[in-house]
């Protein structure tokens, strides 16, 4: 309460609290009305200040009702228990990049891991060392099951770009179905013996043309496609690159077919990534463009082409032929 240098009032109430940034100010004309308002005010804050306390330790005493819990579906996180026997199907268990990939990459541990998936829940995220909020490659992982794959999604590179165009899948809900035969006990995702009821495919991609493929900082541009397949071990690594076409980023035409035989195409994804070759012969990225195998529909295409962040370019297109055909055995 404070004296007011206004004719009309006698004294001014200032309140304030903790979250408040300005003082609230109240002309008051009398004294006795001041205080009067002040003792309202006060009664009130501490009845607010009562109410609360009340309602936190009714929160803190309460409990859940086991005909509401029973709806509720959760997973306990557990640390990684390596006897299968001692698994409950609704704990979960989080590894770090470089213990998962150690299970995946031993043959004695890799059946164990995959056969954790089958009925239980994992997450795996980059280590402490990457500092440079850099990512490892998610398909490996995806391969023997894991369903939560956490990676740094400020960084726009080709693990980031692959698990964008992942779960782009199924309509981008973020929910994919496992294929039947990684439940299988015999099933080894480095293995193609073991995919029962796959059939290996022949897909023939025709690079036929493009157009708008410019760079921001440059307008000309001597654009060249780099086609690669990702996924199962024995079927990623595969790539074709295209010759360059001088000096002409805004309707190039290569014409140029490659072909690939995949063995297992659940797991397999088509990437597109165009290069500007410049003087020197070192490749500048443009655009890229990665589609689920089960996603591509065959026939005349226009490839939409993303930048680094998967964010599509206006204009830059790919024109491609593709078709898929099983293989023929004798």
């Amino acid at each position: 309460m404070a004296y007011s240098n206004h004719p009309d009032i006698e004294r001014i109430l200032r309140i304030q609290n903790p979250t408040m940034q300005n003082v609230f100010e109240v002309g008051v004309q009398t004294k006795e009305l001041a205080y009067e308002w002040m003792c309202a005010i006060k009664e009130a804050a501490q009845n607010a200040s009562a109410m609360e306390n009340e309602r936190r330790k009714m929160e803190r005493n309460s409990r859940v009702a086991k005909e509401m819990s029973d709806l509720i579906i959760y997973c306990r996180s557990v640390p990684f228990k390596h006897h299968p026997t001692t698994w409950v199907f609704y704990e979960m268990s989080s590894f770090p990049e470089t213990k998962a990939e150690k299970y995946f990459l031993q043959p004695e541990t890799r059946a164990l891991f995959v056969r954790y998936h089958r009925n239980h829940l994992s997450r795996v995220y980059p280590k402490g060392q990457r500092l440079d909020s850099s990512n490892y490659h998610p398909t490996a992982l995806w391969n023997c099951g894991s369903q939560m794959i956490a990676l740094n999604f400020q960084t726009p590179d080709k693990p980031m770009q692959l698990n964008q165009a992942k779960f782009r899948d199924n309509g981008g809900c973020g929910y994919l179905l496992k294929p039947e035969f990684m439940f299988r006990d015999e099933f080894d995702p480095t293995d193609p013996n073991t995919l029962v009821g796959v059939n290996e495919v022949i897909v023939n991609v025709r690079i036929i043309g493009g157009r708008n493929l410019c760079k921001v900082s440059r307008n000309i541009t001597s654009p060249l496609v780099e086609v690669e397949v990702l996924g199962a071990s024995f079927d990623g690594g595969i790539k074709h690159r295209t010759r360059a076409i001088a000096d002409n980023g805004l309707n190039p035409i290569w014409n140029e077919i490659c072909e690939f035989r995949i063995a297992n195409p659940h797991f397999a994804m088509i990437r597109f990534e165009v290069q500007d070759e410049d003087m020197f012969g070192e490749p500048n990225f443009i655009g890229q463009a990665v589609f689920p195998l089960g996603a591509i529909r065959t026939g005349y295409r226009s490839v939409v082409l993303r930048n680094k962040y998967s964010e599509e370019l206006e204009l830059a297109t790919l024109l491609v032929h593709t078709s898929i055909r099983p293989l023929q055995t004798e």
